[in-house]
């Protein structure tokens, strides 16, 4: 028997008569804990990311310019090549964040954005099922994205997916086209971060789901010219970036480099050896859809999938299985299987805190939150790990005057931005391209076809800068006209005897 998208619980029923001032709500703890786990003294797992550098550095320079990039200017191997920011307003906000306020900034801004996006998941899940399995669907997001809470643009964008993708599915459920207030959160999406591509294609894929589901053709035409104006409406607004279209070109930039991503350990495959968690997850869901006889309309089915694909090819695709896919099948849950389903009248305080918080419990919420993070920042003891900052590397580097062209490592990329020091690679793999990268990979493991020193000479490089493990650095040690300057328990300096 197929299976048919319908109306399900609005989010405008009525739930209760009167509610204190003071009332708690799950998504407001949720929010609440999850801020202040994050944004702790050590900066970790937020700061753990190198590239978080870079972005800052060009949110600097953009406030600094009042203009965007459009060339390459912090490495010395493609400077002067086309490059565009196309995450520019996401990086103006972390700037921002961190001329504010240093580290403490960044990890609170990139905490308050996980908080509220975990927090927004739970209230919509909880339009279509009870609180306790839309609580389970959360945590598994959780543990399924934990991996992914990093200090970068794409945290910052989460809350717009989870609006878009929520208002795109209760569209289809209430057999109508999406409402004009999803253009300005694809507005944002699309100048904070190059994942709306995706979001395009989802209005696209759910656009179908809607037309599938069509009571009949009259209802079926009707929906049809209502969702291509959204969709050209959406496709438009998402061309209003410093760059027009230009960002969406970039996606396909970024899947052009082939293979070569599975070198970069964002955009490998899932690692369930280091992850258990999340196969378990996955597991658990599978079994829980084949025993009980889930069943899902084609479309969705095809979405379900798709999300699971891009996870199982790319790790950092976890959020966007985690938060999407609760969302898509929520509301045919609660259809499905009644027991489960959203109760606008239920009674016990377990339920009661499914309501939405009380003006003055929200306002004590951000007021505890502004407090935790103000005391981290004025603390002044975060920053990120020496494993992508090898700051004192550096300031010795700078104290004797070192000059010259810099072999670094992929890792300490965005660290050299934010010093100054042109890069001879960093984490703009879209600028850098798929021949390159693999030739860095291989060169700096020593396994290149072209040998070590023979590459240095090519490129005139005077030194290096290599974690200290590293297996250039053992040929480095042994080849003549090279020297082993400086070396800490994070970094190794090289440099060229003249």
């Amino acid at each position: 028997m197929a299976v048919t998208s319908g109306p399900s619980v609005s989010f405008d029923e009525p739930r209760v008569l009167s509610r204190s001032a003071w009332a708690l709500s799950w998504p407001l703890l949720l929010g609440f804990v999850l801020f202040a786990s994050l944004n702790n003294p050590s900066g970790l797992p937020l700061l753990s990311d190198p590239d978080s550098h870079w972005h800052i550095a060009v949110g600097n320079w953009i406030m600094a310019q009042s203009s965007v990039p459009t060339t390459d200017s912090y490495s010395f191997t493609f400077t002067g090549e086309p490059w565009i920011a196309k995450e520019w307003l996401s990086q103006v906000l972390l700037a921002a964040a961190y001329d504010l306020a240093g580290w403490g900034g960044v990890t609170t801004l990139a905490a308050a954005a996980i908080a509220v996006t975990f927090a927004l998941l739970l209230r919509l899940l909880m339009g279509d099922i009870k609180p306790l399995p839309a609580m389970l669907f959360t945590a598994a997001a959780i543990v399924m994205t934990a991996p992914h809470f990093l200090a970068r643009p794409h945290v910052l964008a989460f809350p717009l997916v989870l609006l878009w993708v929520a208002g795109l599915v209760r569209a289809v459920e209430e057999r109508r086209a999406p409402t004009a207030w999803l253009l300005p959160v694809m507005l944002l999406w699309a100048n904070m971060h190059g994942g709306f591509t995706l979001g395009l294609m989802l209005a696209g894929a759910l656009a179908l789901d809607a037309l599938v589901g069509a009571r009949d053709a009259a209802e079926r035409r009707t929906l049809f010219f209502a969702w291509a104006k959204f969709g050209i409406a959406a496709l438009l607004v998402a061309c209003i970036t410093p760059y027009g279209p230009e960002s969406i070109l970039v996606t396909s930039r970024i899947f052009s480099l082939g293979d070569t991503l599975g070198m970069i350990a964002e955009w490998r495959p899932p690692d369930f050896q280091k992850q258990p968690l999340q196969e378990m997850i996955l597991l658990l869901a599978l079994y829980l859809a084949l025993s009980r006889g889930l069943k899902l309309p084609f479309v969705r089915l095809l979405i379900v999938i798709g999300l699971v694909h891009l996870f199982l090819r790319y790790a950092r695709n976890a959020e966007l299985l985690a938060m999407l896919a609760p969302l898509v099948i929520a509301p045919l849950l609660g259809r499905q299987f009644p027991a489960i389903g959203a109760e606008p009248r239920a009674s016990g305080w377990f339920n009661a805190l499914a309501q939405p918080a009380g003006p003055m419990a929200l306002v004590l919420c951000l007021a505890l939150a502004a407090t935790v993070g103000g005391v981290l920042i004025r603390s002044d003891r975060i920053a990120p790990p020496t494993s992508n900052m090898p700051s004192a590397a550096v300031a010795f580097a700078r104290d004797i005057g070192l000059k010259g062209r810099v072999f670094n490592h992929y890792g300490y990329g965005g660290y050299l931005i934010s010093a100054g020091i042109p890069t001879f690679i960093d984490g703009r793999g879209e600028l850098y391209g798929g021949d390159f990268i693999k030739h860095y990979v291989k060169a700096v493991n020593l396994h290149g076809d072209e040998p070590f020193d023979a590459l240095l000479d090519r490129w005139n490089i005077e030194w290096t800068l290599l974690p200290r493990d590293q297996a250039a650095n053992q040929l480095l040690a042994r080849l003549p006209g090279w020297r082993r300057l400086y070396s800490d328990e994070a970094a190794t300096i090289f440099v060229r005897e003249r």
